[in-house]
């Protein structure tokens, strides 16, 4: 199952569920009007997205265009996240920084977003909490944290088999067109870096965790743009892109 949040006139947007290939959407606020309220009750609203979604590639369930640039980070803010916190620009914003900004960094790696997690929770549990996948893209600015911004679309781990977790499954990542190299690939299993996080606190339902998995690297100047994508074993697009051009000013 496919999950994506489209911009609206509040800071949560409102939750969509989205086709495999990423084209079309079909909304579901008479479900869960935003994501995270989906989370908060995952057990239960779960299986109604879950038939939603498989009404949309049967034929049976109203749809719309999806449009990537119509999207807001799958959560636009949340309650935790293992390298920054706060709101998030959306996967296909720009990066702002002030004028004259320099040392500009992007890393790009694999996230999750979990279920409740108890503390000191075992790595198997740990496993079970991890109920969504996307990408995420953290911009720091002379080694400080600027912003993050997540791919327009989150998945649920059954959509990616085994492949995201070894490294099979890699990150493409682009600066002005030209390919990046994939960088070092996270050696930990996710359940364990979850664990990890919650050794000395319980994590919310919502919470995001980086991985490491995939992780990649690369310095931008103003004028740059960054692309950041996974394609799955058919070259088709997981996550939809983040595309950003980085920009000086304000919005």
């Amino acid at each position: 199952m496919k999950l994506a949040t489209l911009k609206d006139s509040t800071r949560d947007g409102k939750l969509v569920v989205v086709s495999r290939d990423l084209t079309r959407c079909s909304e579901v606020g008479h479900i869960a009007r935003t994501l995270q309220a989906a989370l908060d009750d995952w057990a239960y609203v779960s299986p109604r997205l879950q038939r939603v979604a498989i009404g949309m590639e049967t034929g049976s369930q109203p749809t719309m265009r999806f449009h990537e640039h119509d999207a807001a980070s799958p959560l636009p803010r949340a309650f935790f996240w293992a390298g920054g916190s706060g709101g998030f620009s959306g996967p296909r914003d720009s990066l702002r920084v002030a004028e004259g900004a320099s040392d500009i960094a992007v890393t790009a790696q694999v996230a999750v977003i979990t279920d409740d997690v108890e503390a000191q929770a075992a790595s198997a549990d740990a496993k079970e909490a991890v109920l969504l996948v996307l990408l995420a893209s953290d911009v720091s600015l002379g080694g400080a944290g600027a912003a993050s911004t997540f791919s327009p679309v989150a998945v649920t781990p059954d959509e990616l088999g085994e492949g995201w977790n070894t490294g099979e499954l890699a990150l493409l990542v682009r600066r002005n067109s030209k390919a990046l190299d994939g960088g070092e690939t996270g050696r930990k299993e996710t359940a364990e870096i979850v664990a990890q996080h919650a050794t000395s606190r319980a994590l919310v339902a919502g919470s995001i965790i980086g991985t490491g998995l995939c992780k990649t690297s690369c310095a931008l100047s103003v004028g740059d743009t960054i692309r950041i994508e996974m394609n799955d074993r058919t070259g088709h697009s997981i996550f939809g892109a983040i595309e950003q051009t980085v920009e000086t000013g304000g919005k």
